[in-house]
């Protein structure tokens, strides 16, 4: 039941904690495992009411005066600070204004509070208090310019782990134009509303930067595959013939959507703002999970780099530095010359200059992804056999043909 059985208007859901921290105690036991409702008609009696008839609790069971149910004095506004609605006229008398606002804000930095236990609603006052203050103004029949405050700047209030409140719902819009306020309606204003008056954060949001920034990752792992898939099939003994070609045919495409991916993670995580309902405040956003996204974000945008650039360094990684090039002097060697073909990048001449290295009896070897052609230079006493080079070759992914074969300089 969510209308009040005494006004038959909408109430707003309250946590179990506000109920016992502001009944008596004699009325404790007969609150039992319902939920409740919180009735925020100013002028009927009736202040929680549950899911059935009978569950109902009234002004009389509180242990403290309900400010928005009372109209005599004193009025309570703010149930932390003990802050009233006559206390805000009074102020406004003496001096034209009202510092109640900034007072609030200060002691929540230094003390906290603690509304959920204090405040029958259930929630936060400051954004009642604004109210209050406003209608303070026109009851006093002052100029309202001091009444509003900065929107947004909530003193802490309800999203302060650490002072005995564990509410994190606080409104990025606490603070309401004086047009957005209706005087005495404080419910209706209040600054840490209920979750049926808050417009969460949309879950999809986080889901989709995400997935947007973990497939960038993935597109980029692809666009990388033309050089590091074949050595991974080659340890692992699987044939790697045709699997670079196959990849590298895609690599632009994969590079695009990496890129593009990337873009939505930082639109998401940076630009996308969220889109409240009419007449609802914006949950707060959670600031460590933003950091998260970010932190990841940035992380994920290096590693996408990093694999795209993979076939330039690869052969850096894999490959042997140290070797000599076959433009050194070669006198007295013998030398083979092998057009390849299936070579993706300039990672896979290092990878396969350093393979053809290790056969024995080679000395020197140079390979030329842009000519597609290997040079095998090696003693002429240990004769190398061209099968042993193409067998090497293919091991390594590739397709080999001896061009020239020419017998050691004199």
């Amino acid at each position: 039941m969510k209308a009040c059985p005494d006004c038959r208007e909408n109430g707003q859901p309250v946590k179990r904690i506000t109920l016992e921290s502001v009944l008596r105690p004699e009325r404790l036991s007969d609150i039992g495992a319902h939920s409740y409702n919180v009735c925020t008609t100013p002028h009927c009696n009736t202040v929680y009411f549950g899911p059935t008839p009978g569950r109902v609790f009234c002004k009389s069971d509180l242990t403290i005066r309900f400010g928005l149910k009372e109209t005599n004095a004193p009025r309570p506004v703010c149930y932390c600070f003990d802050h009233t609605v006559e206390g805000i006229q009074d102020e406004i008398r003496r001096t034209g204004n009202s510092t109640i606002i900034e007072s609030i804000k200060t002691d929540m930095k230094s003390v906290g509070c603690r509304c959920e236990h204090t405040n029958p609603l259930g929630s936060c006052c400051l954004r009642s208090v604004q109210a209050a203050v406003v209608d303070a103004f026109r009851v006093v029949g002052k100029d309202e310019k001091s009444a509003t405050t900065e929107c947004g700047d909530h003193g802490g209030c309800c999203g302060n782990g650490e002072r005995g409140t564990d509410q994190k719902r606080t409104p990025s819009g606490c603070c309401a134009t004086d047009s957005e306020l209706v005087p005495n309606d404080l419910a209706a204003n209040n600054c840490c509303q209920t979750r049926s008056n808050v417009t969460e954060r949309d879950p999809r949001r986080n889901r989709a930067g995400a997935m947007a920034v973990g497939g960038s990752v993935v597109a980029a792992i692809l666009s990388s595959a033309c050089c590091w898939l074949p050595l991974v099939l080659i340890t692992v003994g699987v044939s790697a013939t045709g699997v670079a070609g196959f990849f590298e045919t895609y690599r632009p495409y994969f590079i695009a959507s990496a890129i593009a991916l990337l873009g939505f993670g930082f639109y998401f995580v940076y630009f996308r703002n969220d889109h409240c309902e009419a007449g609802s405040a914006c949950e707060a956003p959670n600031l460590k999970l933003k950091t998260f996204n970010q932190v990841t974000l940035w992380v994920a945008t290096v590693l996408v780099g990093a694999l795209v650039m993979f076939p330039d360094y690869v052969g850096i990684v894999f490959g042997s530095p140290g070797q000599t090039s076959a433009t050194v002097d070669g006198i007295g060697l013998a030398r083979d010359e092998y057009h390849i073909e299936g070579m993706t990048c300039k990672g896979c001449a290092d990878i396969l200059r350093t393979t053809l290295t290790q056969l024995p009896g080679v000395k020197f070897t140079e390979v030329d992804f842009a000519a597609k052609s290997a040079v095998v230079q090696y003693e002429p006493n240990d004769p190398l056999s061209p099968e042993s080079v193409i067998q090497a070759v293919q091991a390594a992914g590739y397709q080999a043909t001896i061009v020239t074969k020419r017998v050691a300089s004199p």
